[in-house]
C-alpha cells in the first residue's frame, strides 16, 4: 500500500517543480524586460541627437551702419524738390534764409518726411565770395550778429530743426565770432552741424564744449558735378558708415546730385545701411 502511495506522489512532485520553474522564467522574463525599459526612459541628454527643423529661417542681416544726407542750397528752384521727394527717405533739407522759394518750401514739406535746417550764410575766405543776402561777417559786432541771425531764422522757426553753414570758411575759424553766433543758436534750442567748409573750423569744437547738440560733415558728395564722381562719393560714404557705423553727407540741390541720389538710394539698404535725419547722428 506504501508502495503504491510513493508512486503517486512523485509525478505530483515533478510537476509542481515544473510548474515552479516555469513561473519563475515567467518572473525572471519580465523584470528583465521592465529593467530595458527604465534603462532607456534614462539615456544621458548629451546622446540624444536635437530634431532640426526641416527648413531653417534666414535672419534679416544686420544693419551696420547709417547715414545722414544733408540737401543744401534749398530755396533757390522748387521743381527739385519733387525729385528729392520721389528718393522717399528721411533726408534733411537745409534751407537758404533769403532764397526765393524758401519760405513756400518750408511751408509745404513741413510735417512731412524729412528734416529742415537753417543753412546759414557765413563769410568765406578770399577770394572766395558769397553774395547770398543775409550773410552773417566776421567785422561785425555781437548786436549785429544777433539781430541779423534773428531775421534769418525768423520764418522758419518752429519747423527747423538746426543750423549749419552755407561757405563760412574764414568765419568757422574766428573762435570769438563763433562763440557769439552759437550762443544765439543755443538760446533757440537749435543744434549745429558744422559743414567743415575749411578743416580749420571751430565750429564743431565750440558747440560741443557749450552742450550744443552738434555733428560735423564727413564727406561732401558733389564736388564735381560730374555723375561718375558722385557716384564714386557715394561708394566712399557707404564704406565710412560701415567703418565707422555713423556718416554725415552733403550734397547740394542740383539736378544731376538728386538723380543719382536717386539711381543709388538701393544700394544703402543692401549694404545694410539705414538713411536717417541728422538730428539722430548728433551728441
Amino acid at each position: 500500500m506504501a508502495k503504491k502511495e510513493n508512486s503517486f506522489f512523485v509525478p505530483l512532485l515533478l510537476f509542481l517543480i515544473l510548474c515552479i520553474l516555469i513561473t519563475g522564467l515567467k518572473i525572471i522574463k519580465e523584470i528583465r524586460k521592465e529593467s530595458n525599459v527604465f534603462a532607456r526612459l534614462y539615456i544621458p541628454e548629451t546622446k540624444i541627437k536635437p530634431q532640426l527643423p526641416e527648413k531653417i529661417e534666414k535672419l534679416p542681416e544686420k544693419k551696420r551702419g547709417e547715414v545722414a544726407i544733408i540737401i543744401d542750397d534749398v530755396g533757390w528752384n522748387l521743381s527739385i524738390i519733387k525729385e528729392i521727394e520721389e528718393i522717399n527717405k528721411p533726408l534733411t533739407l537745409s534751407i537758404l534764409p533769403k532764397a526765393p522759394y524758401s519760405e513756400k518750401i518750408v511751408k509745404e514739406l513741413k510735417g512731412k518726411n524729412y528734416e529742415l535746417f537753417l543753412h546759414l550764410p557765413l563769410e568765406p575766405e578770399p577770394p572766395s565770395q558769397c553774395y547770398d543776402k543775409g550773410l552773417i561777417k566776421v567785422d561785425m559786432d555781437e548786436e549785429t550778429i544777433k539781430n541779423l541771425f534773428e531775421d534769418n531764422v525768423r520764418n522758419f522757426l518752429p519747423y527747423i530743426k538746426g543750423v549749419n553753414n552755407h561757405m563760412g570758411s574764414l568765419f568757422t575759424t574766428e573762435e570769438e565770432k563763433m562763440q557769439i553766433l552759437l550762443e544765439i543758436i543755443k538760446e533757440k534750442n537749435l543744434c549745429f552741424v558744422d559743414s567743415l567748409t575749411n578743416p580749420k573750423s571751430c565750429g564743431y569744437k565750440i558747440a560741443k564744449e557749450m552742450g550744443i547738440k552738434t555733428g560735423k560733415r564727413d564727406i561732401f558728395l558733389d564736388t564735381s558735378t560730374k555723375p561718375d564722381d558722385i557716384n564714386k562719393k557715394i561708394d566712399e560714404l557707404i564704406k565710412i558708415a560701415k567703418e565707422k557705423g555713423t556718416a554725415i553727407a552733403i550734397g547740394h540741390a542740383k539736378e544731376t546730385t538728386i538723380n543719382v541720389l536717386k539711381e543709388r538710394i538701393a544700394d544703402f539698404e543692401k549694404n545694410g545701411i539705414e538713411i536717417v535725419p541728422v538730428t539722430r547722428l548728433l551728441h
